[in-house]
């Protein structure tokens, strides 16, 4: 098991800027705005706070002072204040685009012929400032912004576009500088990762915390796989279903752990039966030797074996909401719920008695209250459940932040992205999670490749070869992100939320230091002036310049406090 400790705690006088960041308003007034509440979690897994001002009359201006604007109408009545702020130096963000001539040539903007009538949709980076954030022609609405129409001034560096029109683009006023977001896509969740990335662009340089952790989950495994043989198995690798993840697709699995140093999270079920006929006697004659082959080589792999169900039924009464493409059977009660899962936490014991089953996975992501009481009291040694980061509620999904969810009980721990081939979708969230707070957290299913739908028209190897791509390039750009199973990313990210990040930027280096930091600890730091830092291994900690982006650099440090020296005018 991965143990985390704590860095020496470092108490010390601030030498140098401090970075501030104010949104312009107060938690009144802004206590239903969607883009706040992705902001404070963005920040918070950043490592980063903000604090509210209602004016910037007394606002003390420097290039390290953010100011945030979310209220149309509390900007419009800062006019005068935004503009002197800007002109004297500030940075100022502006994460909901609105309307106001008066302030054209702060924002850099030319003329506005009003607002699209319909929704942009799609997002392209005209300028790489995250990434492995793909460009997506997005005909599906799932990336959607209401923006206004318009046309830049020249000096105008725009960022983002969708569908031509510009979306983010950064614009100098004076001393300052302006990020000026042309849309609504910061009120949605999947864009936390470009609000902070965004945001690190204003000051002259930008430091964030990270947890910088891999979670792996296999779901559905292990589990009763078919022995017959199946026409994306057999004609290419003469053996039937059986055989081939034993022989095949296990090894393979392992050989991809053993590349990226990833450890599996492997989610059972005990039948793929949708009644509850099968008792713990009959659950361990059908699995006994598929469970006990899989379950010691995944433990001895350093794995961590969880509960998917006692079958793939998602515990939901027919009174609650469950997409009908499932075809699931709804329980009768929560009863009927906890006798299953008796069953099945059995017939785990019986296979390992030493091994207590600590995280639940909701199959096809879905749990409702009714499924939670009974989880509570069949499965008492559950501390954890792992569902959706992304999606809505209305089929039933089961969607989480991560962190502890004081009214169930539970820490929350969930999977942002899917599959072994992930579409332009599940690319741009994992992207969006890696570039808020190092965060990814991944699931497939072994019977994936099964699937016509799921496999994207693949077949083994080729799924095997397209998550490997995606890993490669993934550990590639965050060289310091570490495997860990559930249990272990639950004590990370425990400790991780306990501490408290200090960042001293002084004019040749930037001092990193704090209370409570885990160890060891790692930082995204930006320089945006023409400055850079010696990459390489050195007292304490390492350095990693990002491939593809200048001034971009993730370091690990295994010190109480850590000082970078900066180089300026170098590449």
């Amino acid at each position: 098991m991965m143990k985390h400790g704590l860095l020496p705690t470092v108490l010390s006088d601030v030498e140098g800027d401090q970075l501030n960041i104010l949104v312009l308003g107060n938690e009144k007034s802004l206590k239903n705005n969607p883009s706040l509440r992705h902001l404070n979690k963005s920040l918070e897994l950043g490592k980063l706070s903000y604090s509210y001002i209602e004016t910037l009359d007394q606002v003390a201006i420097t290039p390290y002072t953010i100011v945030i604007i979310l209220d149309e109408k509390k900007a419009i009545a800062e006019e005068d204040n935004i503009r002197t702020f800007v002109n004297e130096g500030g940075r100022l963000f502006v994460g909901l685009r609105f309307f106001h001539p008066d302030l054209n040539d702060v924002m850099g903007i030319e003329e506005v012929n009003g607002y699209h009538q319909d929704d942009l949709n799609g997002i392209t980076f005209t300028k790489s400032f995250a990434p492995i954030y793909p460009d997506i022609e997005d005909q599906d609405g799932k990336i959607p912004n209401n923006s206004l129409d318009l046309t830049l001034q020249n000096d105008s560096e725009v960022y983002v576009k969708s569908q031509g029109t510009p979306i983010l683009w950064y614009h100098s006023y004076g001393k300052g500088k302006v990020a000026y977001w042309n849309g609504t896509m910061l009120q949605g969740k999947g864009a936390r990762g470009l609000l902070l990335q965004s945001l690190s662009l204003l000051p002259p340089r930008f430091v964030s915390g990270r947890l910088e952790m891999s979670v792996f989950f296999i779901d559905d495994f292990p589990a009763p796989f078919p022995d017959g043989d199946h026409e994306n198995i057999t004609p290419t690798f003469n053996t039937s279903v059986g055989s081939f993840f034993k022989t095949i697709w296990w090894p393979d699995m392992k050989d991809l752990q053993n590349k990226y140093r990833l450890k599996y999270t492997h989610a059972f079920i005990g039948t793929y039966r949708s009644d509850q006929r099968m008792n713990t006697e009959q659950l361990i004659k059908q699995n006994q030797a598929k469970f006990l082959f899989y379950g010691r080589d995944a433990l001895q792999n350093g794995d961590e074996l969880s509960l998917h169900g006692y079958n793939h039924q998602s515990l939901v009464t027919k009174n609650e909401p469950i997409a009908k493409d499932y075809g699931y059977i709804p329980w009768v009660n929560q009863e009927q719920m906890e006798n299953a899962t008796t069953q099945v936490m059995k017939m785990h014991e019986h296979l390992f008695p030493k091994y207590k089953i600590k995280t639940y996975v909701p199959p096809s992501n879905v749990i409702n209250t009714t499924g939670l009481k009974a989880l509570k009291r069949s499965a008492p040694s559950i501390n954890t459940i792992s569902s959706l980061y992304l999606g809505g509620t209305e089929q039933g999904s089961f969607i989480q932040e991560f962190g502890y969810d004081d009214n169930a009980g539970y820490f929350n721990l969930p999977r942002v992205s899917s599959g072994y081939a992930p579409d332009l979708y599940e690319r741009f969230s994992y992207a969006d999670a890696l570039a808020n707070a190092g965060i990814f957290s991944h699931f497939i299913h072994p019977d994936d490749l099964l699937d016509p739908y799921r496999n994207k028209g693949y077949r083994w190897p080729d799924l095997n070869v397209e998550l490997d791509r995606h890993l490669n390039k993934i550990y590639e750009t965050y060289p310091f992100l570490k495997g860990v199973t559930a249990q272990e990313a639950k004590k990370l990210y425990t400790a991780y939320s306990k501490s408290e990040m200090k960042i001293d930027y002084q004019e040749n280096k930037i001092i990193l230091y704090g209370k409570n930091l885990v160890s060891p600890s790692v930082f995204l730091i930006r320089l945006n002036d023409n400055e850079t830092l010696k990459t390489g291994a050195f007292d304490g900690y390492k350095v990693s310049g990002i491939k593809g982006f200048n001034g971009l650099y993730t370091i690990e440090t295994f010190k109480g406090k850590t000082i970078v020296p900066i180089k300026r005018g170098e590449s």
